[in-house]
């Protein structure tokens, strides 16, 4: 048996990256002054009417509805730098006609740096204590990350593929800071946590594939994941309006098993062989462990994974060819945690929210050899998104806290390669 073959590769490399961000934030309060009559239209109308038309500094005070102050906080500035070094080595070996291996190790040597701007609160001198420091709050993560592979082709139409693999994932920028923000969709506050850990990934896959023809297939996969302290998004006590924050839990187990596929209809006939169906189907079971000290503060222990839908599904039905592509897409995840529920005077309940059903058009259409218009190729690509407009709907407990849609889109344009 020859283990050995002309495709047979073996290849070394290193990276190095670094980036850079500087992060202000203004707030600003509005008081109310003076005896302007306001209705709900205008304190609903857009911010920039609304600021000309009763904020501005050049109204006459006697005229103006209210007066923007600054809101500064120190916690609202930070800077940051993140620096990456890597190794890696990965070899692919074809071992017979049937059996394909591929192994790989990477070593990273990472660190992430946020320097937040806070009040000088410690210094034994009282009148230094509104000095703003620039204090720095790092994680490094350095180790190695494992991976392998192996494909086993039974014949030209059925192949298992088996994979093993360690990754990580490190919190954003700002999720690792401790200053705080105003939620984009909610009314709460967002405060960040620099004491988060990065999170360490095992992953283990199983997958069978079976092949029509070059573009068609179907496939079926098991797959099973520990997560080493991953990163949730929480609330935390609030007598007024709602906090919330990150935390790292102690741990998580994902397993769960997937479908996707594609097919032509050219079984209908010649005139339907650019016309096919695909999509992808997942279903995961997921159960979170939480640190100790953390059961006095969350409400529910051993259970599912902040922001994970236990089912997701996508399907597409489109017709492609070398000039034109037409989708019609549709998707739908189920309900998720938005929020772990925080256990304050009562015990609260995880925040769930339930995602709207999506559903996107998109046509592209390809045009070449324009000589008339001096062009030699033409794009043009319309998507008419969000069609079903379906809503999103957020609860705790038995209680609706918010529901909303979106709104469709439409975009078209029109692009060309010189």
């Amino acid at each position: 048996m020859d283990w050995l073959s002309d495709e047979d590769t073996l290849e070394f490399g290193m990276n190095y990256s670094t980036k850079e961000r500087t992060s202000r934030q203004n707030k600003f309060n509005l008081r109310r002054i003076g005896s302007v009559e306001l209705d709900d239209a205008d304190l609903t109308s857009d911010i920039e009417s609304f600021y000309y038309e009763y904020v501005r500094n050049n109204i006459p005070y006697n005229e103006r509805a209210f007066i923007a102050s600054p809101a500064f906080k120190a916690a609202d500035y930070f800077d940051a730098e993140v620096n990456e070094f890597g190794m890696y080595s990965s070899a692919y070996v074809k071992a017979t006609d049937k059996i394909e291996t591929t192994f790989g190790l990477r070593f990273v040597d990472l660190s992430q740096t946020v320097y937040q701007y806070k009040l000088d609160r410690d210094n034994e001198d009282m009148s230094l204590r509104s000095l703003i420091q620039r204090v720095p709050e790092s994680l490094d993560v350095t180790g190695f990350y494992p991976s392998a592979s192996l494909k086993f082709k039974y014949d030209d139409d059925n192949h298992f593929d088996f994979a093993v693999s360690k990754t990580y994932i490190v919190p954003d920028l700002r999720e690792f800071t401790d200053g705080e923000y105003f939620h984009p969709y909610d009314v709460a506050t967002v405060i960040g946590n620099p004491e988060l850990e990065n999170t360490d990934i095992y992953s283990l896959d199983l997958k069978y594939s079976h092949y029509m023809s070059e573009s068609e297939n179907i496939k079926a996969g098991l797959f099973f994941k520990y997560l080493d302290k991953p990163i949730e998004d929480v609330m935390i006590p609030s007598s007024s309006l709602p906090i919330y924050s990150y935390d790292n839990a102690d741990s998580a187990i994902l397993y769960g098993i997937e479908f996707d596929g594609r097919k032509n209809f050219d079984f209908l006939g010649e005139d339907y062989s650019n016309y096919y169906l695909s999509g992808n189907f997942s279903y995961t079971q997921s159960n979170v462990s939480l640190r100790d000290e953390q059961l006095e503060t969350y409400t529910t222990n051993n259970r599912q994974l902040q922001g994970l839908s236990n089912i997701v599904m996508n399907a597409t039905i489109g017709y492609d060819n070398d000039e034109r592509n037409i989708a019609l897409s549709y998707n739908k995840m189920g309900e998720r945690i938005r929020k772990v529920g925080v256990i304050d005077e009562f015990a609260y309940p995880d925040y769930y929210e339930t995602p709207p059903q999506l559903l996107d058009f998109v046509w592209q259409e390809k045009f070449e050899n324009l000589d008339g218009f001096g062009i030699d190729n033409l794009n043009a690509k319309l998507k008419i998104g969000n069609i079903l407009d379906d809503e999103t709907v957020w609860r705790q407990g038995s209680n609706v806290t918010k529901s909303f849609k979106t709104g469709q889109t439409v975009a078209f344009g029109v692009s060309s390669k010189f």
